[in-house]
């Protein structure tokens, strides 16, 4: 069975070989311009348009696997692929300036793209190249009129589905020490402050442990003594539990 990695690189040795097939047929009739300097047939029209649509759209649909098969959280491959898709996104403005150079041949052979082609190298373009970079590419596409759906609307984020394991997990650890610690502060009303450490620490885990399985998002920020206190989720309501001193309020 083939690894996730192994699909990758033969998904990477596909667009070059793709690319090296359209780029041979493009120069031969480039050369048969220049040195001829005949006008092109139809045939060899055709199937420059062809052989790029085949390259332009496998490198497309593969920006849409590739997050399937793990190759993004290989930060420096992700960004040498944006930095790919940036190129061929590049090419293929000319290849449509081409195309249209030669519309009168082509006549209503000659397809125009659909309003959001290639927004997926668009989006990669925009998520991890500099903002410069990925700003001058959307204005070239603008100016030749072709889409640019993927530069101005962002895709749905991920859904990170939670086993249900782990949910009745969380919630039975949390639920258990929870009770433990109602029971404790029930036959000892007056811990001492190592007794009461321990118990607030217990609680704290065990709230957080029951808030991990609720849906929604709490951010905290705090500064404690010295230290600045970031936190999401599950974790911030430990820090709000664990920070908060009710004895040391009622004192007050």
């Amino acid at each position: 069975m083939m690894t996730n990695e192994q699909a990758v690189l033969q998904a990477e040795a596909e667009i070059e070989k793709l690319k090296q097939a359209y780029m041979d047929h493009l120069n031969a009739v480039v050369i048969e311009i220049h040195e001829n300097g005949v006008d092109l047939s139809l045939q060899d029209l055709l199937t420059c348009q062809k052989l790029g649509a085949k390259f332009f759209n496998f490198v497309e649909n593969f920006v849409g696997n590739s997050g399937l098969l793990g190759a993004h959280a290989n930060g420096k491959w992700v960004t040498g692929f944006a930095e790919t898709c940036h190129s061929v996104l590049s090419a293929f403005v000319v290849h449509v300036n081409f195309l249209r150079s030669h519309s009168d041949t082509l006549k209503g052979a000659l397809e125009s793209p659909n309003v959001g082609a290639y927004a997926n190298m668009q989006r990669m373009t925009k998520e991890y190249l500099p903002k410069d970079q990925w700003q001058q590419l959307e204005a070239l596409f603008k100016e030749n009129s072709l889409p640019t759906a993927g530069f101005e609307y962002a895709g749905a984020q991920d859904l990170n589905t939670t086993p249900k394991w782990q949910l009745i997990t969380g919630l039975s650890v949390g639920l258990l020490f929870a009770f433990m610690v109602l029971v404790l502060a029930i036959f000892i009303p007056n811990p001492t402050s190592t007794q009461f450490f321990i118990f607030r620490g217990v609680f704290a885990i065990s709230l957080a442990a029951i808030a991990a399985i609720i849906p929604g998002l709490l951010n905290v920020e705090s500064r404690f003594q010295k230290f600045s206190i970031k936190a999401t989720g599950a974790i911030a309501v430990f820090v709000i539990v664990w920070l908060l001193n009710p004895p040391a309020l009622v004192g007050s």
